[in-house]
């Protein structure tokens, strides 16, 4: 195991580098390091997001607004996790059973987006995660990270089910594997809506040429603000390069081990629903010039009734896989 180690990608070692964050260094980043030429940052204190993902030296993450961004304003970059929602919510009002809540922009960790809906769950930038485990051996990376979600958050009002997430990364070659674990702490069942948001980018290469493969069918209908109406209907999206298209859209039914890509010239990621993710975002604006490939546990607006929601029960565990793999090409 190397642990504060020196090495760089390409070294010809597994490594797991800690120390302070360059962006702000009262946090720390600790980063796994592949002898394949790939490097994944994470900051488990401000909401264990990825912050680098790089292979041979070049970025593949867009980072937007940072660091600072996303501590400010909820702002997401990199690679985030959207908990203990993903996507927006259509009211403030929330209600899973029994259990009635509000989730109003301005209270605790709560954002908005344009329409003014909360947007992204609470987690943006919690600080309370703690580094369980991180290490390396001569196969892999890792690092295991809890967030503990009770009373003793400011933001638990927003989402009052005590749970804990528990997030296992490790990287082997050139793949970046995340394992999300919700646990159930309290005697009440947990909704699962959770996600991840990773954000590409290839500057280098004119967006319009960017090659985008999304094998996805079951389109969920979204209104004027961009929650489902409760329709779907089958609407696969051609791959093919990008050109001017703008994407925002939510798919059904995305089967384990489904593979999404995207290739810009020699370089390129695919995202693989690895389990649990049958929600895909696909999401491409006009500008910037980027593109999101975001697995999600369950629809826009969740907790709505309009689609089946899953509950992880008292003493279960309810987990999920994606992975990210940077991909070389020639020329």
């Amino acid at each position: 195991m190397q642990v504060s180690d020196p090495s760089s990608p390409g070294s010809g070692t597994y490594a797991v580098l800690r120390g302070a964050d360059p962006e702000d260094p009262s946090f720390e980043r600790v980063t796994l390091v592949s002898p394949e030429g790939v490097a994944a940052a994470f900051v488990p204190g401000a909401g264990m997001v990825g912050v680098s993902l790089t292979l041979d030296g070049v970025e593949l993450l867009a980072r937007r607004h940072g660091l600072a961004g996303y501590l400010a304003h909820g702002s997401t970059f990199g690679i985030p996790l959207l908990a203990p929602w993903a996507n927006r919510l259509a009211e403030p009002r929330q209600v899973v059973g029994d259990v009635a809540w509000d989730v109003r922009p301005g209270d605790p960790a709560v954002h908005a987006d344009e329409y003014g809906q909360p947007i992204h769950g609470l987690s943006a930038g919690a600080r309370e995660w703690e580094v369980e485990d991180a290490g390396a051996t001569d196969r892999s990376a890792w690092i295991r990270a809890r967030l503990r979600v009770d009373e003793r958050l400011e933001r638990f009002a927003g989402f009052p089910f005590r749970h804990d997430l528990v997030v296992d990364v490790s990287l082997q070659g050139r793949t970046l594997r995340v394992a999300t674990a919700l646990v159930p702490t309290g005697d009440r069942a947990v909704p699962v809506a959770f996600g991840w948001h990773p954000w590409f980018e290839f500057p280098d290469v004119p967006r319009a040429e960017w090659e985008v493969r999304v094998p996805f069918s079951d389109r969920a209908v979204l209104g004027a603000t961009k929650i489902p109406t409760g329709e779907v209907v089958v609407d696969p999206m051609p791959a093919g390069p990008l050109g001017a298209t703008v994407l925002d859209d939510v798919y059904l039914g995305v089967a384990d081990g489904t593979v999404a890509s995207v290739r810009a010239g020699s370089r390129g990621v695919d995202v693989t629903y690895v389990s649990g993710y049958d929600v895909g975002v696909v999401f491409a604006p006009a500008e910037p010039d980027i593109v999101c490939l975001e697995p999600m546990t369950a629809p826009t607006d969740p907790f709505s009734g309009r689609f089946p929601l899953r509950l992880a029960q008292p003493g279960e565990t309810v987990g999920a896989v994606f992975e990210v793999t940077a991909r070389r090409f020639p020329g």
